[in-house]
């Protein structure tokens, strides 16, 4: 199956910086030993026909990746950000677009649950090493058009609305894939391949060898998603065995308006999901995200007044920097 070159072009000029980064690519290829590719997110939601707004790129290069991070940074005023022990540079142009640039490269994992060593590969292998077939297409930048590359038929499960993973051991090197099939299968409306439903159910417990930086970092990205409640459903059926989310999490989910919740800021999120929770839990996973100082401060100052309210004790919502929808939502789950 081709890809629509026509509609794909259509596409990238109607973004003004996807545009440029893409344009600047196909130029940067015509006079460097280098090739470059579009994995991830982008491929596939297109392919499927639902690219959100705000678009993150996932280049590949296959090639020095310095001197283009650095030419790229130079010639179009980028700011990209190396990523430490990875050969990846981050930034974020805008609220539209993020972009992240990789090394090919293959993965190496030595134990279930830790991080991968990794060395660079050809854009075989880097397809290989991801999680899902419809997440293992690539297109490569070429001068006039961009190339299709799908050894492993990820869109023939796209358009079967099929969640395969790419070998039996997947789960068992990363068990963050698990959470990601979540994901996929509530926010794209898919199933799971048969065989892949049944590693989950034999890789299941493996999570417990994630660090609680990755687990709970895995839970928070669970928690951004818009059809939160179809997550809920999904995670507790009995092949997660109650690994997915600590007991009581999200448990007052049913009180919130879907509206607030979907407009909410990840801080308002958190703590609506994790009102119920034991407190040592509770304190143990808020510590494990990564939050600075000013983060911890808002969602603690968050549950000082959850703590107000079900003291009845009186609270003057005109001094804090809250909106009376957080307030009225908040009632609803004493």
């Amino acid at each position: 199956m081709n890809i629509n070159q026509k509609k794909l072009n259509s596409f990238i000029q109607s973004n003004n910086n996807l545009n440029i980064i893409i344009d600047y690519c196909r130029h940067y290829i015509s006079s460097n030993n280098i090739d470059i590719y579009i994995v991830g997110g982008f491929v596939r939601d297109f392919i499927n026909g639902n690219v959100n707004e705000s678009i993150d790129l996932d280049l590949v290069v296959h090639g020095n990746i310095d001197d283009f991070a650095n030419n790229m940074s130079s010639d179009l005023g980028i700011k990209l950000n190396k990523v430490h022990g990875f050969a990846n540079y981050k930034s974020i142009l805008n609220n539209s677009l993020s972009i992240d640039i990789a090394h090919s490269r293959k993965e190496i994992y030595i134990n279930p649950g830790s991080l991968p060593k990794w060395e660079k590969s050809n854009i075989q292998l880097d397809l290989y090493r991801r999680d899902f077939t419809i997440n293992s297409i690539a297109l490569e930048i070429q001068k006039s058009n961009l190339n299709l590359i799908d050894p492993l038929n990820g869109q023939k499960d796209l358009s079967e609305k099929i969640i395969r993973i790419i070998h039996n051991k997947s789960f068992l090197d990363d068990p963050t894939r698990i959470f990601r099939a979540i994901k996929y299968k509530t926010r794209l409306g898919f199933d799971y391949h048969s065989e892949t439903k049944k590693h989950i159910q034999e890789s299941i417990e493996n999570i417990d060898t994630l660090s609680k930086y990755r687990k709970f970092n895995e839970i928070v990205k669970l928690v951004k998603e818009k059809n939160i409640k179809q997550i809920l459903i999904e995670s507790s059926f009995p092949i997660y065995k109650n690994m997915i989310f600590p007991e009581n999490f999200l448990n007052k989910i049913g009180f919130i308006h879907e509206s607030f919740w979907n407009q909410s800021t990840i801080y308002e999120k958190l703590f609506f999901a994790l009102i119920e929770v034991d407190d040592e839990l509770k304190l143990e996973m808020i510590n494990n995200i990564g939050l600075s100082k000013k983060e911890l401060k808002t969602l603690n100052s968050y549950f000082e007044i959850y703590r107000t309210l079900k003291s009845k004790k009186i609270l003057d919502i005109k001094e804090l920097n809250i909106s009376k929808d957080f307030i009225s939502n908040l009632y609803h789950c004493l």
